[in-house]
C-alpha cells in the first residue's frame, strides 16, 4: 500500500448531517406562517372587541395605522434587509386589511344616512360625530389607502400594478355605499363579480407574470371585497329569493375562479370543484323561488327551472375539470331526471309531459355525443315518460267509434310494417352495431 492510499484511508469521513437536527431553512417560513396568523388575529379581534374607552374614530385610526404600518414595515424589510419573502407577506397582509378599511368606513357612511334603520350588533355599529367627520375620515383614509394599494400590488404584479390598484380600490369603494336593499346588494354582487372576473382576465391576457403564483394572489385579493359583501349580506341581513339566489351565483364564479387558479393534480382543485356543486343546487332553488314569485303558477315550473339551472352549472364544471368530467356529467343527469321526472309527477299535464320529452331528448343528445351510457339511459328514462303521457293522454282523448280514429291506427298500421318489410335486415345490422358501440362507452 502506497503512501497515498494510506492517506486516502487515514482521512476522516465527513460528519453526516444528523436527522434530527432542526433545519434553519424552515424556520423562516415557520416563523412568516405564525406572523402571518398572528397579525390576521389581531384584526379580527380589533373588530370584534368590546371598546369601552375611545370613540369610533378613534378606533378606525387605530385600525388605518395598523395597514400602514403593515405596507411600512414590508417597504423597510424590501429595503434594508434585503428580504422579499417577508416584505411581500407584509405588503400582502396590508393588502388584505385594505376591504375591512373600506367596510367601517361604509359603516360610518351608512350610519350618517336616513337609510339606517336597522339595529346592528355593537361590534358591527360604527358612528362618526357628524358628516363632516365621516367625509375627513374618508379623505384621509384614500391618501393613506390608495399608496398602500398601490405599493401592494407594485410588489406582486409590477407591470400591472396600475390596473390592479384601480380595479381593487374601485371594488373596494362599493363597500361606501349606503343602500341595503336586497335587489341593490343583489344586482351589485352579480355586476361586480361578473366585471372582476372579465378585467382580471384581460389584465392577465396582457401580462405574463400574472400566471406566477403572486399573480394569482393578485388576482384572488380582487374578489376579496365581493366576499366581504357577500358576508355582510348573509350576517347581518335577511335574504329574498332574487338575493339568495344572486349570492349562489356569487360563490359559484367564486369557486369557480379558485379552482381555475390552482394545479390540475392539485387534490384542493377537485375539492373547489365538488364543492362548487352546493352552490349550483342553491341557485336552482333560488331561481325555483323566484319563478314561483313573479309567475302566476309558476310552481308548475318550479322543478323544471330547478333542474335546468342546477345541471347546467354542474355540466360547467365537466367542461374545465383536467379529467374527463364524466362524473359531473352523471351528476348533472341524475339532477335533471329527478327535477323533471318530479315536476311530471307532482304537475300532471300537456305542459309538464312536453318538458319532460324536450329534456329527455336533450340529454339522450348529450349522452350519445359524449359516449356515456348512463346519460344516455337517463334521457330515454325522461323520454319515455313524456311520451307516455302523452300516449296515454292521447287514449283518453281517442274516439274509437269514429271512422276517422280507426282509419288513422289502420294506415298507421300498414306504413309501420312497410317500413319494417322493407328496411327490416338494415335496421337489425344497425342496431347490433350500435348495441356493440353502447357496451364500449363509458359509464
Amino acid at each position: 500500500m502506497n503512501a497515498e492510499t494510506q492517506a486516502q484511508v487515514a482521512q476522516p469521513a465527513a460528519p453526516q448531517p444528523s436527522a434530527s437536527r432542526f433545519s434553519f431553512k424552515f424556520l423562516p417560513r415557520l416563523l412568516r406562517g405564525l406572523g402571518a396568523l398572528a397579525v390576521v388575529a389581531s384584526l379580527s379581534i380589533f373588530l370584534l372587541q368590546g371598546w369601552e374607552s375611545g370613540n369610533d374614530s378613534y378606533r378606525y385610526l387605530l385600525l388605518l395605522a395598523h395597514t400602514a404600518g403593515l405596507a411600512v414595515i414590508g417597504f423597510g424589510a424590501g429595503h434594508w434587509l434585503r428580504e422579499s419573502k417577508g416584505a411581500r407577506l407584509l405588503l400582502l397582509l396590508a393588502l388584505v386589511s385594505v376591504p375591512a378599511n373600506f367596510a367601517i368606513l361604509g359603516a360610518f357612511v351608512y350610519s350618517a344616512s336616513r337609510a339606517n334603520s336597522i339595529a346592528y350588533p355593537v361590534f358591527a355599529t360604527w358612528q362618526a360625530e357628524s358628516f363632516t367627520v365621516t367625509g375627513g375620515l374618508i379623505a384621509g383614509a384614500v391618501l393613506v389607502l390608495a399608496p398602500v394599494t398601490w405599493l401592494g400590488f407594485r410588489v406582486l404584479a409590477r407591470h400591472s400594478a396600475w390596473s390592479l390598484a384601480g380595479l381593487f380600490l374601485a371594488t373596494n369603494g362599493v363597500l361606501l355605499i349606503p343602500l341595503r336593499e336586497e335587489p341593490f346588494v343583489a344586482w351589485t354582487l352579480l355586476g361586480l363579480t361578473i366585471f372582476v372576473l372579465w378585467r382580471t382576465a384581460r389584465i392577465g391576457r396582457g401580462d405574463t407574470a400574472m400566471k406566477t403564483l403572486e399573480g394569482a394572489f393578485a388576482r384572488g385579493l380582487q374578489f376579496l371585497p365581493l366576499a366581504l359583501l357577500f358576508g355582510r349580506t348573509v350576517w347581518l341581513y335577511t335574504a329574498d329569493a332574487f338575493l339568495f339566489t344572486a349570492m349562489s351565483v356569487t360563490a359559484f364564479l367564486m369557486l369557480r375562479q379558485v379552482a381555475l387558479e390552482l394545479n390540475s393534480r392539485s387534490k384542493l382543485r377537485s375539492f373547489s370543484e365538488q364543492l362548487a356543486i352546493l352552490p349550483a343546487l342553491t341557485t336552482g332553488l333560488g331561481l325555483a323561488a323566484v319563478v314561483d314569485k313573479i309567475i302566476k303558477g309558476g310552481d308548475a315550473y318550479a322543478f323544471a327551472v330547478f333542474s335546468w339551472a342546477a345541471a347546467a352549472m354542474i355540466f360547467e364544471i365537466s367542461l374545465r375539470t383536467p379529467g374527463s368530467g364524466a362524473s359531473y356529467r352523471r351528476k348533472a343527469a341524475v339532477v335533471m331526471t329527478v327535477g323533471l321526472l318530479a315536476n311530471l309527477v307532482l304537475y300532471e299535464g300537456v305542459a309538464a309531459a312536453i318538458l319532460c320529452l324536450l329534456t329527455g331528448m336533450g340529454v339522450l343528445v348529450c349522452g350519445y355525443l359524449m359516449e356515456q351510457r348512463l346519460v344516455f339511459g337517463l334521457g330515454w328514462v325522461m323520454l319515455i315518460a313524456g311520451l307516455s303521457f302523452q300516449v296515454q293522454y292521447a287514449i283518453t282523448a281517442f274516439d274509437l267509434g269514429s271512422w276517422g280514429s280507426l282509419a288513422v291506427l289502420g294506415v298507421a298500421a300498414i306504413l309501420t310494417g312497410s317500413v319494417i318489410e322493407r328496411h327490416g335486415p338494415q335496421l337489425k345490422l344497425r342496431l347490433t352495431q350500435w348495441g356493440r358501440q353502447f357496451k364500449s362507452w363509458e359509464y
